[in-house]
């Protein structure tokens, strides 16, 4: 099986019914505002849980990510749900106590005890929350806590006020509430949306608040795979900033340094060593940040992690990543300059079309004028049968108007109109012909 890199995203959600608010879901997602339309029917998908119309449409209250694999998403998310059950959870610190089932067989008499998962609040659902955090399988990792009500907060900062424990400084906490209003601005200002004009709404949002604003792909890593490909390009001389050697080789196994303007470069043991000599706790296996030993700046792990699988792993993913997005031309655009570049021919054409029949029309008027003057001596003009490309100069007879006819070209050549034409018939029988009475 082809070794794929860390994925872009993935997180554990609690949703909340409008409806009724004492009906929670908790769930997992690589991509949470389609999971949310999801659970409220507007597309395939969904949990049984969740498809009661009577307790749609669900809001997103929480969504917690920063998880190093969708493995371990899982886990937090069995553990989040089963609170009750979970071995992550010292039985001494467990908060929701496991209840038990009893059920009689009705043939057989015999009693059945089952465990049952016992009906939770919200209350209970953050303070379980707030207790894995702390517990050793969790506490250490890269977790970030997002929150899109603010009631829901409001619950989450009175109970860690109270609580004894207290969470890792490297846990961040943030409260969002801007998903109402800029899916509502959002709507307002696109309307109904293409499937292009959506990709563009899609990469808009990022970074701007609210469901739409998380970043569930590989964006925010575009540049810094950029610098990790072109400092550690085939050919380039690149030392190791802990050790001193030569990277040589050993490229798929170097982090870099996040700072654009640093190119310190560094074995991934060696790094690993140094971040947990200098942290708070040296017996661990793997550091969560630390200082860059070229630059002293502060650099968490899981993200030079990251940038180290999909640089060496994430062919598709770079190329997908790196590909500029095409701008297409609108239909009507294509059309009207069609239609425009036409109709500009055609006024050219019109243009030169009046201009010949200009030249024309004067060039017939200056020859009629030199025939009228040439054809003074008295000859007469008239049609002749059997010529119908021209007319013939008969001396001798007479016609009303001497100039009806002119021949300047054949399409040009016009009949004389009620001219006393005398037919001439040559070699004809009828002066043999017999008169009877």
């Amino acid at each position: 099986m082809d070794a794929k890199p860390i994925p872009a995203f993935y997180c554990c959600y609690l949703l909340r019914s409008t409806v009724r608010h004492s009906s929670l879901y908790v769930g997992s997602t690589p991509n949470p505002l389609r999971r949310l339309g999801q659970h409220n029917g507007l597309s395939k998908g969904g949990a049984a849980r969740t498809s009661k119309n009577s307790l749609r449409p669900w809001e997103m209250a929480c969504v917690v990510s920063g998880f190093p694999s969708h493995i371990a998403a899982l886990q937090f998310e069995w553990a989040w749900q089963n609170a009750h059950l979970t071995r992550r959870i010292p039985s001494e610190q467990r908060i929701t106590e496991a209840q038990s089932k009893v059920s009689t067989s009705p043939k057989t008499g015999r009693t059945r005890r089952r465990p049952a998962r016992p009906r939770t609040s919200l209350l209970d659902k953050l303070s379980n929350l707030h207790l894995l955090l702390r517990v050793q399988s969790f506490r250490r990792w890269p977790l970030e806590v997002r929150f899109f009500c603010e009631d829901v907060f409001k619950v989450w900062n009175r109970w860690s006020e109270r609580v004894d424990g207290s969470i890792r400084q490297g846990i961040n906490f943030a409260l969002d509430i801007k998903q109402a209003a800029a899916a509502e601005a959002i709507a307002t200002n696109y309307g109904p949306l293409s499937s292009t004009a959506k990709g563009k709404r899609r990469r808009d949002a990022i970074g701007n608040g609210g469901l739409e604003g998380i970043d569930v792909g590989y964006s925010s890593l575009k540049s810094y795979v950029e610098k990790g490909l072109f400092l550690l390009a085939d050919g380039e001389m690149v030392s190791c900033a802990v050790c001193g050697e030569d990277i040589g080789s050993t490229r798929a196994f170097v982090l870099v340094c996040s700072d654009e303007s640093c190119r310190s470069a560094s074995h991934i043991g060696c790094l690993a060593t140094k971040f947990l000599a200098e942290g708070e706790e040296p017996e661990s296996v793997i550091p969560v940040e630390g200082n860059c030993p070229s630059c002293t700046t502060r650099l968490k792990w899981a993200e030079m992690v990251k940038e180290l699988s999909l640089r060496t792993r994430g062919g598709p993913e770079i190329e997908r990543m790196m590909k500029q997005p095409r701008v297409r031309k609108s239909k009507t655009a294509k059309e009207s300059k069609s239609i425009l570049s036409a109709s500009i021919v055609e006024d050219e054409d019109d243009n030169e079309a009046a201009e010949e029949d200009e030249v024309a029309g004067e060039e017939f008027y200056m020859q009629a004028q030199d025939f009228a003057e040439s054809t003074s001596n008295g000859d007469d003009w008239v049609y002749e049968e059997g010529d119908d490309h021209g007319v013939r100069c008969l001396p001798g007879l007479a016609s009303e108007d001497p100039h009806m006819a002119l021949e300047l070209s054949p399409s040009r050549s016009r009949q004389p109109q009620d001219a006393r034409i005398e037919i001439v018939i040559e070699d004809s029988d009828w002066d043999d012909a017999i008169v009877l009475d």
